[in-house]
């Protein structure tokens, strides 16, 4: 289905939640079309509340029926959620190619994304192990809380890098015994960032991807061939294990954190006494760290 059939059918149908579901699933499958002004610079809204709202079209063709717009280009679902973020954008209003327009919270993209993941995208995501402070502190705080979620077994936590656009995240793989879209590994993901983990501006940005055990078999043994960060639990038994290079090899967790060093002066990222200032200034704020 394309978005401007998907559009169409949430407009006839009231905006019933399965449509807006139709929508949102065709959105991150398919891509959008960005308008931008003359000079280059993104188009999008003000609302009185002072929140931004984003215009995205269906088509190329449906920039027409957005006035003051003179070209558009075409946006992936990760450069989408770069874009939103950008601007800052609470709202996506969807226009089609006939001129209706529909307007979806921007956080149902981040959530869709989130819980069913990218078709296809999968075959151009390189996995590898990061020494990150917020993937060290997702790997330990999935230790300490892995326990209370049974229809969770096992949990990786990898840098990101996207061949295809070169947008690059932290990314946490779940293994779930729970239908999909999983209740559980959503949960446990809503927890680990309300509870154990506050997200700053500077950060980079987290996406979870649950593999159900069985149907995904395969792709779970390729996680587990990876040597990523893995935190495993026998939930019959209550055993629970984490595996990490950090501990098999110092050496190479040295290694690692260099190579990040690097990364980090090349990309402009916080050095850790940035860090270590903003954490202390904001005192209430957990950041990386524990609470």
């Amino acid at each position: 289905m394309t978005l401007d059939a998907a559009l169409a059918e949430l407009i006839a149908a009231g905006d019933s939640g399965a449509a807006q579901e139709r929508v949102l699933r065709t959105l991150v499958a398919e891509g959008v079309f960005v308008p931008v002004h003359q000079d280059g610079s993104l188009y999008h809204l003000q609302h009185r509340d002072g929140t931004a709202a984003l215009q995205i079209c269906a088509t190329a063709e449906a920039v027409q029926h957005v006035e003051g717009a003179s070209d558009t280009f075409f946006a992936d679902a990760l450069r989408l959620m770069e874009v939103v973020r950008e601007v800052g954008a609470r709202r996506l209003i969807v226009t089609g190619s006939d001129g209706w327009r529909f307007v979806l919270p921007a956080e149902h993209l981040f959530r869709t994304v989130s819980e069913h993941g990218i078709p296809g995208a999968g075959q151009l995501l390189r996995l590898t192990w990061s020494t990150h402070p917020l993937a060290v502190a997702l790997r330990d705080s999935v230790f300490r809380r892995l326990r209370e979620f049974p229809d969770v077994h096992c949990v990786w936590v990898s840098w990101a890098r996207w061949l295809d656009t070169g947008h690059e995240q932290l990314m946490v793989h779940m293994a779930v015994g729970d239908q999909l879209p999983s209740a559980a590994a959503k949960r446990l993901m809503a927890v680990l960032l309300s509870e154990e983990i506050t997200l700053g501006d500077a950060d980079p940005s987290v996406t979870m991807l649950a593999l159900h055990r069985v149907t995904h078999a395969d792709a779970i043994a390729d996680l587990d061939r990876m040597a990523l960060d893995t935190v495993r639990i026998d939930h019959s038994t209550g055993r629970i294990e984490l595996l990490s290079r950090e501990f098999d090899d110092p050496a190479a967790a040295e290694a690692a954190r260099r190579a990040l060093d690097d990364q980090r002066q090349r990309d402009g990222w916080p050095s850790p006494e940035q860090v270590r200032e903003a954490h202390a200034q904001q005192p209430r704020r957990r950041w990386w760290q524990r609470s």
